[in-house]
């Protein structure tokens, strides 16, 4: 795992990045949606054999190769690096970008579910992606490894409910 900074105290703070193998299973949706959108373009392109709209279709197909090949070689790698996320007492924070920089605060009295969730490309490399529910948002910390993932729904467990709230 890619880590920025490994701080681990008593308190349960912490601080991390993504998996190493978060690039290669963004890669392989990234190629799956790309190819998708080809077969739908190559059908339409089947249905309409002449005129502007088949021209164009064609045209729609070439970027929709470029844009995926764009993604898989530069957006995909770019958006790992620019991925962190943190646990300090009073919450959650995720970092996300790297020119225009976005910082999401998720208060822990406001939590309502930590969910972990693993498709069958997540389980092939061992990955879980972590959704925290709070009331009209949910947020997604994407692509962590399985221990990772339980380490982090375990800290975000609310730990201060008091006697009467079970």
């Amino acid at each position: 795992m890619v880590k920025v900074t490994e701080a681990d105290d008593a308190g349960g703070t912490f601080s991390a990045a993504v998996s190493r193998h978060a690039v290669t299973v963004w890669n392989i949706a990234s190629v799956c949606t790309g190819l998708i959108a080809c077969v739908v373009l190559f059908g339409l392109r089947l249905v309409f054999q002449e005129g502007w709209l088949a021209i164009s279709l064609v045209v729609l197909v070439g970027l929709t190769v470029v844009s995926t090949a764009a993604e898989c070689l530069i957006v995909n790698a770019r958006r790992a690096l620019a991925f962190r996320y943190g646990v300090e007492p009073l919450g959650l924070t995720i970092g996300q970008g790297r020119w225009i920089r976005r910082e999401t605060f998720v208060p822990r009295a406001q939590i309502l579910y930590v969910r972990i969730r693993r498709g069958p490309v997540l389980r092939n490399f061992r990955l879980a992606s972590v959704h925290v529910g709070v009331l009209g948002r949910e947020f997604m910390v994407p692509c962590l490894d399985d221990q990772d993932a339980e380490r982090l729904r375990s800290a975000l467990k609310n730990v201060d409910r008091g006697p009467n709230d079970a």
